[in-house]
């Protein structure tokens, strides 16, 4: 699952920069022309952030099982 995981980051921030190129920054940022970029952006934002709470989910549950083990 880690490397599902990882794999979902790298696509993520592709798509975050290629939004964040997308964009034409000589309409201004909240142009219609621009809503779907701003879209992107935002949902790439969200991805990361659950990509990050899942691998510490990981990190935690190998911890806590090492230390069930030992005790």
């Amino acid at each position: 699952m880690k490397k599902f995981v990882y794999t979902a980051l790298v696509i993520i921030i592709a798509s975050f920069v290629f939004n964040l190129i997308s964009i034409d920054y000589q309409l201004g940022i909240l142009n219609k022309e621009n809503l779907p970029f701003i879209i992107g952006l935002g949902s790439g934002i969200c991805g990361f952030i659950l990509c990050l709470i899942f691998l510490k989910f990981y990190r935690m549950k190998a911890h806590l099982s090492q230390q069930s083990k030992t005790e």
